[in-house]
């Protein structure tokens, strides 16, 4: 019976320690950024032996290109097909319903509990849960989401998502648009991502104008400090750099439940005893 308690508490701290972890890219309508950043940063983590899976917002689920949707429904079918069915390494799940969704069953949640309103950081660790659940294969979800989308469903997380820019002037404007929402509205603090089409010196110098002026931007209009970088997608080292980084600043769900985890291993011992195994495995 201890060999039986003793394998569900080391799979219990093994699934905690491999939770998956949250990362966030915002979306401003510039592609000249966001689709570079994102298909490097996807290439990146592989690379780095990350079993990932996206969550595009930017794109509806239907029936026939089911989704995050169809996930919370619970559809072993759709399942298949959701993460089944994807042309590149990584499965690109549709997400803007879903995500929506995950928004209205916090809601929800908070109001079963009795409450007013939910805490804004127990609401996001909430989510987090819900997403980690769907997706217990996998070490990183990646949501792809307009940043004004982000910033209701994450609001007062601890969820710091990338902002990409271009370097373009054109950019920046949008840029300080998604940035506003997000530290106003979300009360999230993003990192500043400029995306270099090179690595010529003139074009880097471009990048660290704009991250400079969105940074004293947010100092000045929104009295935050906003951290800033600049990479070149080209560049594998400056992708891993910030891969690395983007992992160990992700948002990681809090004591999730971890019954389908231990089910394999506690599930032979007797009832009596399924009971402190799993309070034990969960440090309870």
């Amino acid at each position: 019976m201890l060999e039986v308690e003793n394998q569900a508490a080391g799979l219990a701290a093994l699934a905690v320690e491999s939770s998956p972890r949250i990362v966030a890219l915002a979306g401003h309508e510039d592609a000249r950024s966001e689709l570079p950043l994102l298909m490097q940063l996807c290439a990146a983590w592989t690379n780095l032996d990350y079993p990932l899976v996206v969550l595009d917002a930017h794109v509806s689920e239907t029936d026939q290109v089911p989704g995050l949707s169809q996930l919370f429904r619970g559809d072993e079918d759709f399942s298949a097909a959701v993460l089944g069915n994807s042309a590149t390494a990584w499965p690109i799940v549709p997400a803007a319903l879903g995500l929506e969704q995950l928004l209205d069953g916090a809601a929800q949640g908070a109001k079963s509990k009795g409450r007013a309103a939910a805490k804004a950081q127990d609401a996001g660790q909430q989510r987090a849960r819900q997403l980690a659940a769907l997706f217990p294969g996998y070490e990183l979800i990646l949501i792809y989401a307009p940043a004004a989308m982000l910033a209701r469903v994450w609001q007062g997380s601890n969820l710091s998502p990338l902002l990409p820019v271009s370097v373009q002037e054109s950019a920046l404007l949008s840029a300080y648009q998604a940035l506003k929402q997000m530290l106003s509205l979300g009360k999230l603090r993003p990192t500043i991502v400029t995306v270099m089409q090179d690595a010529a010196l003139t074009t880097r110098m471009s990048g660290h104008n704009i991250s400079r002026n969105l940074q004293e931007c947010a100092r000045d209009f929104l009295a935050c400090e906003t951290p800033a970088l600049t990479v070149c997608p080209d560049r594998p080292e400056e992708m891993q750099r910030l891969a690395l980084r983007s992992l160990e600043a992700g948002l990681q769900p809090q004591d999730w439940d971890l019954s389908t985890v231990l089910a394999p291993a506690y599930a032979s011992a007797p009832t009596s005893r399924r009971g402190a195994a799993m309070a034990a495995a969960q440090g309870r």
